[in-house]
């Protein structure tokens, strides 16, 4: 493209020269001198011009570099959310570590089949199941900040569990330090979790406040903490 440009540009300069030397004879000086300036004015502009879109329409579009979306928290663990739901489980697992003890507790978690509203019937949200495995054994634990459960640190109350088509059966439970709303925990986790292991499903009736027996559904399938 630039070879061509540059034979265009030297035929103009040829052409410009040859009106000025070679008047048409039908034509007076000052048009003949006013058509090789005319000539030469749009060789010596056009030619440059025309460089110039021919440049930029040539310029390559920058390839930008491919960004792979990573989490905050940079590689995940071989128990992370997405392999949990590659297997078709409902658990996401996760872990605390305590730097100052060299502990680390870790925990799943899977979300009830039902949604509640809260006092005002607004705000739907699921009941959270959750299995804490700590040094002493597990822990085990239904929230939700929509549901007020009577079970507290001061009041004994049961909870009545059924896992897959067994025969119900009770649990005491408490309410955590300082008897946090809508949070109660199970007082016998490992007797719960050794029966969680081989279950599908489990149903778990609690009593809340001014609500009376509120019956919540999960699906346990493949607990593996």
């Amino acid at each position: 493209m630039g070879v061509l440009i540059a034979i265009i540009w030297l035929v103009g300069i040829v052409a410009s020269i040859w009106f000025l030397i070679r008047p048409s004879p039908s034509l007076p000086m000052y048009a003949t001198r006013g058509r090789a300036a005319a000539t030469g004015a749009a060789i010596f502009l056009g030619i440059p011009l025309i460089s110039a879109i021919v440049g930029i329409s040539s310029v390559p579009t920058p390839t930008l570099p491919k960004v792979t979306a990573t989490s905050a928290g940079g590689a995940a663990d071989g128990n992370s959310q997405g392999d949990a739901a590659a297997s078709g489980s409902t658990w996401t697992y996760n872990e605390n570590k305590d730097a100052m003890r060299g502990t680390t507790m870790k925990f799943a978690q899977t979300q009830s089949d039902e949604k509640f509203q809260n006092s005002l019937g607004m705000n739907e949200q699921n009941t959270v199941l959750e299995v804490q495995k700590l040094a002493k054994g597990y822990d085990v634990s239904i929230d939700n900040p929509n549901l007020q459960f009577t079970c507290s640190t001061l009041v004994t109350k049961r909870l009545a569990v059924k896992f897959d088509d067994g025969p119900i059966e009770h649990y005491n439970c408490t309410g955590s330090e300082g008897d946090k709303f809508g949070l109660a925990f199970l007082t016998k986790g490992d007797g719960f979790v050794s029966k969680l292991r081989t279950a599908k499903r489990v149903m778990i009736e609690a009593e809340v406040f001014q609500r009376g027996d509120v019956q919540m559904s999960f699906n346990v399938a493949g607990f593996t903490l």
